[in-house]
């Protein structure tokens, strides 16, 4: 087994991020029943701050909160992800004509990024307040996109990448889960913004 980066965040779920979908979000305390949340967890293998990045393949079916940060060693993140409602009553149409299996091969995919940064940069997002969602300030917002932008683009910086699968399951209505219904498990499939990545 390889052994763990130092620059790489502990992502939970591990391999597939799951979003029930029902009839009405109403029914589930307003639109929690298209929401996942994922943890992003320093691995405490340096006493360096650790930046993450979330991308999706499909960033308008998708709001993600926040989407870009810094985290701590001995600490997490806690990224929550909503599947617009637009897009919801759009997959419970197709469940409803198809059945489950219409949604059982998503091609919508999720990669974390996460790097290494200086005690100077990440200085700068400590004792800062947050805005509704996680989100930094717009400053701390634009300087944390422009190192993404570098990192990403030619730099000695390593960037660890993890990929997640999504999956959509539909609750079922007679009031139980389905058997399905609470499981995480998924294969890791390729992710990006812009289909960057090879495919595995």
């Amino acid at each position: 087994m390889a052994q763990p980066l130092p620059y790489a965040l502990e992502v939970s779920p591990d391999s597939a991020l799951q979003f029930t979908i029902t009839r009405d979000p109403a029914s589930n305390e307003g639109d929690g029943s298209s929401r996942c949340v994922m943890t992003l967890t320093h691995p405490n293998l340096t006493n360096q701050h650790l930046a993450f990045k979330v991308k999706t393949t499909q960033p308008r079916r998708y709001l993600v909160r926040p989407n870009q940060g810094i985290v701590a060693p001995g600490s997490s993140e806690t990224v929550s992800i909503l599947l617009v409602d637009k897009d919801r009553q759009v997959l419970w149409s197709t469940y409803d004509r198809l059945g489950q299996s219409a949604l059982d091969h998503s091609k919508d995919k999720f990669l974390v990024q996460s790097c290494v940064v200086s005690d100077d940069f990440s200085s700068q997002f400590q004792n800062e307040p947050r805005v509704e969602g996680g989100q930094y300030k717009k400053e701390l917002v634009e300087s944390l996109t422009a190192m993404w932008n570098q990192a990403t683009s030619g730099s000695t910086v390593p960037v660890f990448n993890k990929k997640l699968h999504v999956r959509h399951i539909v609750a079922n209505v007679t009031g139980s889960v389905g058997s399905a219904g609470s499981s995480s498990a998924g294969v890791a499939s390729p992710a990006g913004g812009a289909g960057s990545l090879p495919a595995t």
